[in-house]
């Protein structure tokens, strides 16, 4: 690093005429813009911006603080924030270590919603503000840009949110690659949509059994069998034979069929923990009528795991729930059926919260308003307890009642040391 002085030439000519005032030899830029100017390099050899001031002292300010930062590792690299969002959103993606569907959820997101459409500039495919196109220092140091961008997006508030979690997770890693000095998304003037949670209504016992009747033959047992032991949806798609222990009345998720890169696969959970589920006796002879009716089915299907030395070589496993080719069940064919037999069923639509996922809602918020331990449940669901309580702690029709009936049995007589007159019965009698 090094303060210059542009006005004047640091090694004159032979003969060259100085200033009287400085006794130095002016340059051909004398008495134009900023006097003094901090040149420099990146330590690597790789020329600093100049930067130009007016009082010799700023300059020297300056020089001291680009010192320190090559010193210390911490001078950003003014050639990195050149780099447009898009080429490194997708330099980081690629080092990412999601799973298959994470990956392919986070490119889609970025191309949809950050990157400009082919041959429409300035917006996405979704005909909305694009950033992809923007330096990565740009977009750092205009934050109206991205309140620009958050501001037209067309998502709902909770992928909102997704997204912008990730565009976030993008300018942290640029932060750390010192091509950015600030991640613009953290600062406090970006508003972000607030989270929408919704409040799932659980089905009723009887809502269960008419929307189960009203599936056809072949998924009434995985009706069923969702609906006491709360799996997703994949899980119950993933379910072989040996899965099942009619003798000790449990069954058993260890594998789940999910639908990845334009194909079946099998994969393993969502935590990668197989876990025993207890099955409610009635739910014992269900599933034991669809196997005599419907034997399991050997499936053949590429094993899915990142990372994995059977990421890609094929699986096979004796299916209890197939079609009637003997091709596994995956969650855009189930849910035609699913939403016709709710439908049917008269069940009050709460749209998304209606699918087959509020079969799992429900066997939870069962478990817990009968006091069963939330870490048990939390085992059963294969989550954690925080999970838990906070995504299927729901209300049942009957709580208010529940409620009543504990607080008139905690002031039943004889129960609390209230005075005959100061008891709420006599109280209400007295008005």
């Amino acid at each position: 690093m090094s303060v210059y002085d542009r006005w004047h030439l640091a090694h004159p000519p032979q003969g060259a005429k100085k200033c009287s005032a400085h006794r130095k030899a002016p340059s051909a830029e004398h008495g134009t813009g900023l006097r003094w100017q901090v040149r420099g390099n990146d330590g690597d050899g790789n020329p600093l911006p100049k930067e130009n001031f007016e009082h010799e002292q700023d300059a020297k300010d300056r020089d001291a603080e680009l010192r320190t930062a090559a010193r210390t590792g911490s001078l950003l690299d003014d050639k990195g924030g050149k780099i447009l969002f898009k080429a490194y959103a997708e330099q980081w993606r690629k080092t990412q270590t999601h799973d298959h569907p994470t990956a392919e959820r986070v490119e889609r997101m970025l191309r949809n919603h950050c990157y400009e459409a082919q041959g429409s500039k300035g917006k996405s495919p979704t005909e909305r503000t694009a950033i992809g196109q923007y330096p990565m220092a740009v977009l750092a140091r205009r934050v109206s840009l991205m309140r620009d961008w958050i501001a037209d997006l067309a998502l709902s508030p909770n992928s909102a949110l997704l997204l912008i979690g990730t565009v976030e997770a993008i300018f942290d890693a640029a932060c750390e690659d010192l091509i950015v000095s600030r991640n613009p998304l953290a600062l406090k003037s970006v508003a972000k949509p607030k989270r929408v949670k919704t409040d799932v209504i659980v089905w009723t016992p009887e809502q269960v059994e008419d929307v189960c009747q009203g599936l056809p033959d072949r998924l009434q047992a995985m009706g069923y069998l969702g609906a006491v032991t709360g799996p997703r949806q994949g899980e119950l798609f993933g379910l072989a034979k040996d899965d099942l222990d009619f003798l000790r009345k449990t069954v058993r998720y260890e594998v789940q069929v999910a639908y990845v890169g334009g194909r079946l696969v099998f994969k393993p959970l969502k935590n990668d923990k197989p876990r025993a589920v207890p099955v409610a006796a009635p739910v014992i002879p269900v599933l034991s009528e669809h196997m005599r009716k419907h034997p399991p089915v050997k499936v053949t299907l590429p094993w899915c795991e990142k990372g994995s030395k059977m990421d890609g070589k094929p699986v096979t496993r004796l299916l209890v729930f197939t079609d009637e080719n003997g091709k596994p069940y995956y969650r855009q064919t189930v849910n035609r059926h699913w939403h016709r037999a709710w439908n049917a069923a008269g069940v009050p639509d709460q749209g998304r919260a209606n699918g087959m996922h509020v079969l799992r809602h429900s066997a939870a918020t069962r478990w817990l308003s009968k006091a069963l331990n939330p870490a048990k449940v939390a085992a059963f669901l294969g989550d954690t307890v925080a999970v838990v309580i906070d995504t299927y702690a729901h209300w049942l029709p009957d709580d208010d009642n529940l409620g009543r009936a504990i607080m008139d049995d905690y002031l039943a007589p004889g129960t609390v040391p209230l005075k005959t007159s100061d008891r709420p019965e006599n109280a209400l009698a007295g008005s």
